[in-house]
C-alpha cells in the first residue's frame, strides 16, 4: 500500500513539474485568436456563475412591475418588465438544464424549448424597442 502511494506521489509530483516548466506561448494584445466574447457567450457565463437568487429577484421584480404598469395603461413599461422576467427565466433554465445531470432530467425536451422561448422573448422585446426609437427619430429630422 505505501509503495502504490509512493509510485502515485512521485507520478504526480513528475506531472506538476512537467506542467510547470512547459513553455508559455507569447500571447499578443491584438492577435485575432483572443478575441473578445460575444454577447451570448457573457450572458451564458453570467446565468451559470451566477448566484441562482438573482436569476429569481430578475422573475421577482419584473412579473409585477409587468402587471401593474400594463393594468395601468403602460404597455412599453409592461414589456420591459416581461422582458426582464424572461431573462431572469432564461437564466434559471439555462442553469438547471446545464447543472443537473441528463439522467436525473424529465422533460429535457420541454425546458430547452421553455428556454428557447423566454431567450427569444427577452431579446425580441427590447430589439423592437430600440427599433421603435432608431424610427422614431428618424420620423423628427430637420426639414432641409
Amino acid at each position: 500500500m505505501d509503495e502504490r502511494r509512493r509510485a502515485a506521489s512521485e507520478e504526480g509530483s513528475r506531472q506538476r513539474v512537467a506542467f510547470a516548466t512547459k513553455a508559455t506561448p507569447l500571447v499578443h494584445h491584438n492577435s485575432l485568436d483572443a478575441a473578445e466574447p460575444t454577447l451570448s457567450e457573457l450572458l451564458t457565463h453570467f446565468a451559470r456563475t451566477a448566484v441562482p437568487s438573482r436569476l429569481y429577484m430578475l422573475l421577482q421584480f419584473g412579473i409585477p412591475f409587468a402587471l401593474d404598469f400594463g393594468i395601468h395603461g403602460h404597455w412599453r413599461a409592461a414589456a420591459w418588465g416581461v422582458a426582464v422576467a424572461s431573462l431572469g427565466g432564461w437564466g434559471l433554465l439555462d442553469r438547471w438544464l446545464f447543472t443537473t445531470p441528463a439522467a436525473e432530467r424529465r422533460h429535457d425536451r420541454l425546458l430547452r424549448y421553455a428556454r428557447v422561448i423566454s431567450g427569444a422573448i427577452a431579446v425580441a422585446l427590447p430589439a423592437l424597442f430600440l427599433i421603435e426609437i432608431f424610427l422614431r427619430l428618424l420620423g423628427n429630422a430637420p426639414i432641409s
